[in-house]
């Protein structure tokens, strides 16, 4: 009887074992193939705020900063707001802000900023919500950095630092 008991025992930690180590294998496999997918700038297209389609593929060279942000998000309008004070919009980088949000919230959002100041940001809405699809991930805030090849440089997610996003930026030279 024990050795039945213990023979099961076996069986079930190896069950639980073997399992464990298929579902973490299996996981960094998905990873992997994210950060391969976004490795180069992603194909996609996004609406502008004039609602003009905005297409990846006009942008012919980086740097680039794509920032995943919502207008309601206290972290996002902070981060936007450090964004928009720093040298970012006016050093030649190209920004792009993407925004699952319907286009009059992010409008708000940007009401206090004289858009047409800053020609190298562009502000997008996610009218499909295929950001997640295309870049692996929809948490907001993220901020992608491509260099000037448009090769992914860094993925943050959650409120970052204006200094740490422009440190990237240059060290992508």
């Amino acid at each position: 009887m024990k050795r039945i008991v213990l023979g099961l025992v076996i069986m079930i930690f190896t069950i639980c074992v073997t399992c464990l180590v298929w579902g973490t294998l299996r996981k960094i496999k998905n990873q992997k193939e994210k950060t391969e997918k976004i490795s180069k700038l992603p194909a996609f297209s996004f609406a502008t705020l004039t609602k003009e389609p905005f297409n990846s593929s006009e942008i012919r060279s980086g740097p680039v900063l794509v920032v995943r942000f919502h207008p309601e998000c206290e972290h996002c309008q902070y981060e936007i707001s450090e964004i928009m004070k720093s040298d970012l919009p006016l050093s030649g980088i190209r920004i792009l802000m993407v925004s699952g949000a319907d286009a009059g919230s992010v409008k708000k959002l940007f009401s206090g900023y004289n858009l047409s100041d800053y020609q190298a940001l562009t502000i997008l809405v996610d009218t499909s919500y295929i950001f997640g699809e295309i870049f692996g991930r929809d948490i907001v805030p993220s901020n992608y950095i491509y260099n000037k090849k448009l090769e992914l440089v860094k993925v943050m997610y959650g409120e970052v630092n204006t200094k740490t996003i422009f440190r990237y930026l240059q060290d992508s030279d």
